[in-house]
């Protein structure tokens, strides 16, 4: 059984089958393409490192990314339309239906484990207890989620979700998400949360880099 709780529940809300075709051109358009630059980031992280878990694979681009850099990919992910939409890529990874919080691997089963804007919707103490089990010495562990800027780029990301938000008016599969997204974001205190715990689990080297103005970060640490 799925654990739910409310982070659980606005990823149900927001990621649905009427959405999930559509998914990977609406983020590519909302992020102005950032979307991509921000995974390349995460791929370059995992290094030479040769298997990844990628947690909430979703449609399958990060996974993607991570296969034409030449590893090995699994994926899984909390809503069944989207794994479905991923296996429509060439090539796309092994997935399955799950939680991060309670993942279906074998200890140190992996090389890396990765995710995208999965952050902000679990229980952060819960996934890292998983990834330490999952990940073999000397594996990594990456998070990238969206963060809610400061000064004058506050101002330009509050008016870029009042658009989104417009535009849910004539795009109805993504309303919820323009409505919601933003109070999400700005009440998540993912990537203190986050490091915070890697520090208290026995990760090493826990590093923190902001991108696009603050707009996104990525978390990453290593298991001794």
């Amino acid at each position: 059984m799925l654990l739910v709780h409310e982070g659980h529940a606005s990823a149900r809300r927001f990621f649905t089958p009427a959405n999930a075709g559509s998914y990977d051109s609406v983020v590519r358009l909302a992020t102005f393409g950032q979307d991509s630059v921000w995974k390349r980031k995460v791929v370059k992280a995992v290094g030479s490192r040769k298997s990844v878990l990628e947690l909430a694979c979703g449609t399958g681009v990060l996974s993607s990314m991570f296969l034409g850099a030449g590893r090995s990919v699994v994926g899984i992910d909390l809503t069944f339309e989207y794994l479905r939409a991923s296996r429509r890529k060439p090539q796309m990874a092994a997935v399955a239906q799950g939680t991060a919080e309670v993942l279906p691997y074998r200890n140190e089963s992996f090389d890396a484990v990765a995710s995208s804007y999965l952050a902000k919707y679990v229980d952060i103490e819960k996934v890292i207890d998983e990834c330490w089990r999952v990940l073999k010495p000397g594996g990594i562990i990456i998070f990238h989620d969206f963060t809610y800027p400061s000064g004058i780029m506050r101002s330009l990301w509050n008016a870029h979700f009042a658009v989104l938000r417009l535009a849910g008016r004539l795009v109805t599969s993504w309303r919820t998400v323009f409505d919601q997204l933003d109070s999400v974001i700005k009440n998540s205190d993912w990537v203190n949360k986050t490091s915070d715990v890697l520090y208290i689990r026995g990760f090493q080297n826990v590093d923190c880099k902001y991108y696009t103005a603050g707009t996104a970060a990525i978390v990453s640490a290593e298991k001794p």
